[in-house]
């Protein structure tokens, strides 16, 4: 995982942002591995389908209080119009990923936009519950 995103985890007490963020971290990931590789078998593009379908499921209720923070990140040094979480969820197969240099600048803003939501999320220092 991320580990800005991590530690920014250890501070949210909010299971359903915590699920969306893992669904992120893992579908972030395998994107990157079918980047690089620019290849993959039919398992990875049958994971990849999953990983994808996961993680648009965890981002539906998030939609509108991601927005803000996405709307404040920057893709390839431009104020994105659309969200960068549809952007790389939009991708329907694997094979869409390979020498996809555009889906590889959503990346960055995505993560951005998440640790954002975190950070507005987390417990206060030093707050405690009762």
């Amino acid at each position: 995982m991320n580990p800005v995103t991590r530690r920014l985890l250890d501070e949210v007490a909010d299971p359903e942002l915590a699920h969306l963020a893992l669904a992120w971290d893992y579908v972030e990931e395998h994107i990157i591995r079918l980047y690089r590789e620019g290849s993959c078998t039919s398992e990875q593009a049958k994971e990849f389908i999953r990983r994808r379908g996961a993680c648009r499921r965890a981002l539906r209720p998030w939609k509108r209080s991601l927005e803000p923070h996405w709307r404040a990140t920057r893709v390839a040094g431009a104020l994105p119009s659309t969200s960068p979480f549809d952007a790389v969820t939009a991708v329907a197969r694997a094979d869409g990923v390979f020498g996809n240099w555009g889906l590889m600048q959503q990346l960055p803003a995505a993560r951005e936009a998440l640790n954002g939501l975190l950070l507005e999320r987390a417990a206060p220092a030093g707050a405690t519950s009762l």
